[in-house]
């Protein structure tokens, strides 16, 4: 199990999960006060945001068929302000094997899967802004 942490501070930059981009974007959600507070704190430490495109996707898709086509539309006006890490066909392999692994008792998605991957891989370890359990089941610093 991953480390669970409450702050920001002293990091450079941050993983952001789907959940995050959903609680963020659409005022309705039940994490919506937290990822506020966890963006004013990213904006204040200049921290950069990373993701992936997988993550985009599922965030823009989940806003629009939870919440509507404003919040998905607006979440999409914003994607210039992350840094979107490209995987490659190696890393994608890497997380179905992982998928295959701890899927089924797990039951994390893909994209965890290849989140995990790019965080561990390229992205050094760096803590991940996540309202779920599965980063964290992981093995992967989050911050919720």
């Amino acid at each position: 199990m991953g480390q669970k942490m409450s702050t920001l501070r002293g990091f450079r930059s941050v993983f952001c999960d789907a959940s995050f981009f959903v609680a963020l974007f659409s005022k309705k959600d039940a994490e919506h006060k937290r990822a506020l507070e966890l963006f004013r704190e990213i904006k204040a430490e200049k921290i950069s945001i990373c993701t992936s495109w997988f993550i985009i996707s599922e965030a823009i898709t989940v806003l629009l068929y939870k919440y509507g086509y404003t919040e998905a539309c607006v979440f999409g006006e914003s994607i210039h302000l992350y840094q979107a890490v490209h995987s490659k066909e190696s890393q994608h392999h890497q997380a179905l094997a992982l998928f295959n692994l701890y899927g089924k008792d797990r039951a994390i998605s893909f994209v965890d899967a290849l989140s995990h991957v790019l965080i561990t891989g390229v992205l050094k370890n760096i803590p991940a802004i996540s309202f779920d359990e599965d980063f964290r089941s992981l093995g992967l610093t989050t911050i919720s």
